[in-house]
């Protein structure tokens, strides 16, 4: 058994003494839990009298607030707006205090008690709950009030609830919407990639207007359309439509897009703002597909001097990129990009100040940090913080009973209350060394994945050995004698891939620690001659390590070992990453993950890569961030 799993076991065992010593308890806090759930039970079964009897024997008691709520949510549509606020103001410290009143608002408006919304309506982010406060003021006689806060909602890129569509009407017929007013939303749209709303909003456009409303929506579903430049009238919606339809060519045909603006942009009265925007955008698409631009527009943004810098850093082109990236705001330059590749640009075109900026820029705990420091060959600053301080702290933060709440919640087995807890409390404390002290904690009574984003959501950075934990350690190792992958490697993709929850199931139906698609993992479990997981199976540790162990050998075998290629085909499919290393041969493989089209399976690569130094780190196992043979792409 490890030492990092070893500890942990030993924590989850010294948990209740913890506990014990806290004030905010009574004497014995197993009585207290036992009592605990004989009411929750009580309450389930209906036997109220049993229930308040309990109840009233657990005042000091954490989940106290708990049992209030539940006892709450029986009765929701019966309680007064006293009793509501009453409520609300005993639940205050816990997530469920903002929960039971948004609870009990929506009940009013279920129970048509619409003078009660209006009364205790708070503001809110919430589309359908604004339009049910319109709805309300308008049921009330407030009418003028009601339409007017109409178009707010209405101005969107997205459809809004079915719940908007009644006060929406009302403000439509009554003349309110303008093609000003339809013309933005359709904008908004087509922007958000809304296809069915932009298809509905040209039924607002008048039979003179309709034309250049249907340019917009077709240049949006067919971006060659473009080209018909005779099409756009040189009016404010003819111009925009034009500069629409150039950026959306521009994704798939980038050079095509820039030669058409840079043809036709004098047959435009275009506001500057408007053509800076758009000679931006088309630079940043025409940098993606490798276009290195040489003269530079300090009136860009960052993103697309960064994007053009890229182009010109992969085909080696030094004196160029140093003059973009020179040519950066002093705002921005505290970026670790920046820096590091600025630096390079200053040692490849032989100017001085690389080494000043590589030792500054090697002292932090990034990929551009850890980068840095392989290029001057200094060892990793990982500047962790130590545990030894954080492990004989627990009482003094379990004195605060909103943090006493959350570990009594993981102690019962109810998980994802207490991460709804720490979620809403952690940006709200304002004590720095609780907000370390509770992921740490979190990590060592058992609970890693949450450990890992309840790190992140306080901002806990330096917590390394709470975000990085080293699991799975002997399954791991099972396969990488077999397959001679880096323990390290495999380490960091569990903690890229899922953040070690052996249950994650991603939107587009990744499973497991090592988040498998169900065709991938058949298909190799196929070639590796084991049984074919279940989508259930998948979610098994052991057999996820397998199969996912297996399948980046796979990749790395397409890929003639090269860890980057596979990381990327990892994230993105072979097919993608074979595609844009075309051309790249002998390409510097630091410079050519700038150059990856897919933000996402970018910053994956990257993260991949800096997850594995910090493993190397801690299993202390010093590891290149490149193999020779990385180097460069094949």
């Amino acid at each position: 058994m490890s030492f990092f799993i070893f500890r942990i076991l030993v924590c989850v065992g010294i948990y209740s003494c913890l506990f014990q010593f806290s004030s905010v308890f009574a004497s014995d806090l197993d009585a207290q839990r036992d009592l605990y759930k004989q009411a929750k039970s009580a309450l389930q079964a209906g036997r109220s009298t049993e229930f308040q009897q309990l109840k009233n024997k657990l005042t000091d008691y954490p989940l106290y607030p708990y049992l209030l709520y539940n006892e709450a949510l029986k009765r929701m549509s019966s309680l007064s707006p006293d009793d509501a606020i009453k409520l609300r103001t005993e639940l205050t410290g816990s997530v469920l205090q903002d929960e039971f009143f948004s609870r009990w608002l929506d009940t009013q408006a279920r129970r048509r008690r619409w003078q009660i919304y209006v009364d205790h309506f708070e503001p809110t982010t919430n589309a359908e709950r604004q339009c049910t406060y319109l709805r309300a003021l308008f049921r009330l006689g407030y009418e003028d009030k009601a339409l007017a806060g109409v178009p707010e909602l209405w101005t969107v890129g997205v459809s809004q609830p079915k719940v908007c569509d009644p006060i929406f009407d009302v403000w439509i017929n009554r003349g309110n919407l303008t093609t000003d007013i339809a013309w933005s939303r359709l904008r908004l749209a087509v922007q958000e990639r809304s296809t069915i709303l932009a298809r509905y909003l040209l039924r607002f456009f008048p039979r003179a207007e309709q034309p250049t409303a249907r340019l917009l929506y077709d240049v949006y579903r067919r971006p060659s359309n473009v080209r018909s430049v005779n099409r756009f009238p040189d009016n404010a919606r003819g111009r925009y439509a034009f500069s629409f339809g150039l950026l959306r060519y521009a994704r798939d045909e980038a050079n095509k897009a820039l030669a058409l603006w840079q043809k036709h942009k004098d047959e435009f009265h275009f506001d500057e703002q408007l053509a800076i925007r758009t000679e931006n955008e088309l630079a940043f698409w025409a940098a993606r597909d490798g276009v290195v631009l040489s003269e530079v527009n300090s009136k860009y943004t960052y993103e697309t001097i960064e994007r053009i810098a890229d182009s010109a850093i992969a085909k080696r082109e030094w004196k160029i990129a140093y003059q973009w990236l020179n040519s950066v705001d002093e705002t921005e330059r505290y970026r670790y990009k920046w820096r590091y590749w600025f630096a390079k640009s200053l040692q490849e075109t032989g100017t001085e100040g690389a080494q000043e900026i590589l030792e500054e820029l090697a002292g932090e705990r990034t990929y551009y940090g850890f980068l840095a420091a392989s290029e001057i060959d200094v060892p990793l600053s990982i500047n962790a913080r130590t545990p030894n301080d954080l492990q004989q702290d627990g009482n003094k933060f379990l004195r605060d009973v909103r943090i006493a709440r959350i570990f009594e919640l993981y102690e019962l087995g109810e998980e994802e209350n207490a991460k709804e807890e720490w979620s809403w409390l952690l940006p709200r404390l304002e004590d720095e060394e609780a907000k370390y002290w509770i992921p740490y904690q979190i990590g060592q009574n058992g609970h890693p994945n949450h450990a890992i984003l309840a790190a992140f959501r306080a901002d806990a950075v330096d917590l390394v050995e709470t975000r990085f934990p080293v699991l799975y350690v002997d399954e791991f190792k099972r396969h990488t004698e077999r397959t001679g992958i880096d323990l390290t490697v495999l380490l960091a993709l569990a903690r890229q891939e899922s953040a070690f929850n052996p249950k994650a199931i991603s939107p587009v139906g990744a499973r497991g620690l090592m988040q498998l698609m169900p065709a991938t993992a058949r298909r190799t479990a196929r070639n590796i001659r084991v049984p074919q997981p279940s989508l259930v199976g998948l979610l098994y540790a052991p057999t996820n390590i397998q199969i996912g162990t297996y399948h980046f050998k796979e990749l790395l075998d397409e890929f003639d070992e090269h860890k980057v290629l596979a990381y990327a085909a990892y994230n993105a499919g072979s097919h993608r990453v074979k595609q844009w290393i075309k051309g790249a041969s002998g390409m510097d493989t630091i410079a050519w993950i700038e150059t990856i089209p897919f933000y996402e399976t970018r910053n994956y690569v990257k993260n991949v890569l800096a997850f594995q130094q910090v493993y190397a780190f801690l299993l202390d196992t010093p590891t290149p961030i490149l193999g020779a043979h990385e180097k460069t792409i094949p």
